[in-house]
């Protein structure tokens, strides 16, 4: 197997630990088989069993570690995946980017107003809109690329495409599911250039109710590429967009059809995302926390609205699979209950009140403990629902450039000869998922570590959002996660039966899910995603 590690000298030997992977034992290599690398640097091992110790060989030498370039690198091993692909891959991405548009029948839309609207530095563009008003409401295309349309089923960059399952971002790079003649080539729906799409077409009602869908291939020209930062701008009235009227229509109608979803229930929990300034060498350099905005969450609405739509039409065919979010169980909601009563909510939470309780709340510490009460979304060939978005058919048809999902569900639509094993794939690319989800996490968390390297010994503001038996774990103001021993606290603590307060009866003193504190940074180790913290004071 092969192992993505940091090499360390150990007396005479040459020891790789292994980074990010389950395995944790130390893989002995030989001087002759380190290809060059020195200690410190990152680099792949090849690992074999050799008397119940790992022996191993350097395959490839990435770099220094300090570089979080060469760490990124290491997280995209860690998960099978990278920025690169194999030549008969590209090979094949350069025949197919080849392809006429005119080769199958599509509906002539160049003349539709048409934008997409996506972050600063979007480089792969799966969805545009079109919107008009009409007498009864709105008539709103969401256009998306064809992916289809150039991916093979069978062939080798179908077969990658179907193994990556999903595109994987970390700061300032990204592994594609498609190599970058597709995903930011001819499948990106780039403005002033002629594209191939898959259309839906959504007539509602003046409170944003489907009246009728419609699906089909099509060619469009997307007038303008705008970003979410700018239309905020223009819904402030601090700024002018192309389009403005497309603009306008469409933020009227996301903001119905948000209303909607307050209505039949949807679980709003906020959060934040660290969004990283990146210098021209790749580098991080600064973060900043990033909330939704009203452009953000007028893409949102739209998306959502396309894929309940195709996710209905996608009932009684073939081949294509849905997103599932099951119900939290009876279980995890008294669990819930008893720490929600902990932290000062005395209310029993259940599946319909959990996005009053988020509200009442007005708290990332509550909502990270009401997502650990529910389980993970997945795909399946069937579609019990979804319970995070409240609808009863849900699916995720808006972005096949970066999810395999998107392309199984396109081909469904368009009548496609279905894979075989529809419920083999729908867990592949599940795992997937997941495992992907776990990457972006611990390049957050290191990346946010590294950027405070400097800072050992500041006072930083910060929010109890777990509790265990041996310390306290605080989110900064920065947004990485550190960790209070217990060590470092006076006297003898006990973690509470409910499991979010960490208690000292001698001194009568707790410390709780959701506590404001000011701590010092004592230590940060960026590698393994730990920081050192020491409580100054409660707030």
């Amino acid at each position: 197997m092969i192992l993505p590690a940091i090499l360390v000298r150990r007396g005479r030997y040459s020891v790789a630990d292994p980074l990010f992977v389950e395995e944790r034992r130390p893989v002995l290599v030989a001087r002759k088989l380190r290809r060059g690398a020195e200690a410190g640097d990152i680099v792949l091992v090849n690992v074999r069993e050799k008397q119940r110790s790992l022996r191993g060989e350097v395959r490839k030498v990435i770099g220094p570690s300090k570089d979080p370039r060469n760490v990124y690198e290491a997280l995209f091993a860690s998960i099978g995946t990278g920025r690169e692909f194999s030549k008969k891959v590209e090979d094949e991405a350069e025949e197919v980017a080849a392809r006429p548009l005119d080769a199958v029948d599509r509906e002539d839309l160049r003349d539709l107003a048409t934008v997409t609207i996506d972050g600063d530095d979007a480089k792969d563009f799966d969805d545009a809109i079109s919107i008009e008003l009409t007498e009864a409401g709105y008539r709103i295309w969401v256009h998306i690329a064809d992916v289809t349309y150039y991916l093979d089923p069978g062939g080798p960059l179908d077969r990658q495409a179907a193994f990556r399952a999903n595109s994987v971002y970390l700061p300032g790079t990204v592994a594609p599911m498609l190599p970058e003649r597709l995903s930011a080539g001819v499948c990106s729906l780039r403005p002033n250039e002629d594209r191939a799409a898959v259309t839906v077409t959504i007539e509602l009602n003046a409170d944003g109710s489907s009246r009728s869908v419609r699906v089909f291939r099509s060619l469009i020209r997307s007038d303008a590429r705008l970003t979410y930062d700018g239309v905020d701008a223009f819904l402030r009235g601090e700024g002018e967009v192309d389009q403005p009227e497309l603009v306008r229509v469409a933020f009227d109608l996301s903001r119905r059809l948000k209303t909607w979803a307050a209505v039949r229930g949807k679980l709003e929990l906020g959060g934040r995302e660290p969004e990283y300034e990146i210098d021209e060498t790749g580098t991080p350099t600064a973060v900043t926390v990033r909330r939704s905005t009203p452009a953000r969450a007028l893409i949102e609405e739209l998306m959502v609205l396309a894929n309940e739509e195709v996710a209905k039409m996608l009932r009684g065919k073939r081949g294509g699979v849905f997103r599932m979010h099951e119900k939290p169980d009876a279980e995890s909601l008294e669990t819930l209950g008893v720490r929600l009563a902990a932290v000062g909510m005395q209310v029993e939470p259940t599946p319909e009140n959990l996005g009053t309780i988020a509200a009442t709340a007005k708290s990332d510490a509550v909502n990270y403990l009401i997502l650990r009460s529910i389980p993970r979304a997945f795909y399946a060939p069937s579609s019990p629902g979804h319970f995070g978005l409240a609808l009863e058919d849900y699916t995720h048809f808006t972005s096949p450039i970066r999810r395999y999902s998107d392309v199984l569900v396109h081909r469904a639509l368009l009548g496609d000869e279905p894979p075989a094993d529809v419920a083999e794939i729908a867990s592949h690319i599940s795992e997937r998922e997941y495992k992907s989800v776990v990457c972006e996490r611990t390049a957050d968390q290191y990346t946010l570590m590294w950027l405070m390297r400097d800072r050992v010994g500041d006072m930083m503001e910060g929010t109890v959002v777990s509790t265990t038996s041996f310390g306290l774990f605080v989110e900064l103001e920065t947004g990485a996660t550190g960790l209070v021993h217990v060590s470092k606290l006076p006297g003898w603590w006990e973690l509470e039966p409910s499991g979010v307060v960490l208690s000292n009866d001698t001194i009568g003193a707790s410390y709780k899910v959701g506590d404001q504190l000011m701590v010092e940074l004592l230590d940060v180790r960026p590698l393994m995603q730990r920081a050192e913290l020491r409580v100054v004071k409660h707030l």
